[in-house]
């Protein structure tokens, strides 16, 4: 465990950049039901008028 820790000190920023990469791929994730379903509901609602 130590040798890991170790090897990471010399990549500390590549693995900052991927932790914060990685997060935003998990909110773009989530958010993209809400997307589709704004986008449907509009759809709808201003074809049955």
């Amino acid at each position: 465990m130590l040798k890991i820790l170790t090897n990471l000190k010399k990549t500390k920023a590549y693995v900052l950049v991927i932790i914060i990469l990685l997060c935003v791929q998990a909110m773009a994730d989530l958010s993209l039901p809400d997307y589709t379903s704004k986008i449907v509901n509009t759809r709808y609602t201003t074809r049955g008028n």
